[in-house]
């Protein structure tokens, strides 16, 4: 990109951060221009007050349908291995098996026992944030 055209998305962008909390602004850049329009009028409620079951069924429909988008796309990460391979055969597994496997032809150990889920956080080292155990009280010493 221009190094112009860079500088003045970001100037124009400073305001909207502002409204945004710091936590979404690395997703807020990663967005489609489309997806910052659906976020913003999606935060916009949010912030509001309004409450989106307080809306027009047609709009409260809406407000879900947006959000429940923004979040397919943008909030779920894979925590567990991504599989590398060909998919398998569903006809050759018609059913679910036993241990949960082979419920997705793309990836044959989605929901299988063991099997890690989507996570809405990346993962946060906590060494740092996990205080020393002290002993409070002791019955018998």
């Amino acid at each position: 990109m221009i190094p112009f055209m860079s500088s003045a998305k970001s100037h124009l962008l400073s305001p909207i951060k502002n409204f945004i909390h710091a936590d979404f602004h690395g997703v807020f850049q990663r967005m489609t221009l489309t997806d910052k329009v659906l976020f913003l009028n999606v935060h916009g409620v949010d912030k509001s007050g309004i409450g989106w079951h307080r809306l027009p069924v047609f709009l409260g429909l809406s407000y879900l349908a947006i959000r429940r988008r923004l979040h397919d796309k943008y909030n779920l990460l894979n925590v567990g291995k991504t599989p590398v391979g060909v998919r398998f055969n569903a006809a050759d597994f018609p059913f679910r098996t036993a241990d949960g496997k082979f419920t997705d032809p793309f990836n044959e150990g989605t929901g299988g026992e063991g099997s890690f889920f989507g996570r809405n956080m990346p993962p946060v080292d906590q060494k740092d944030k996990v205080r020393t155990l002290r002993l409070v009280s002791c019955g018998y010493c």
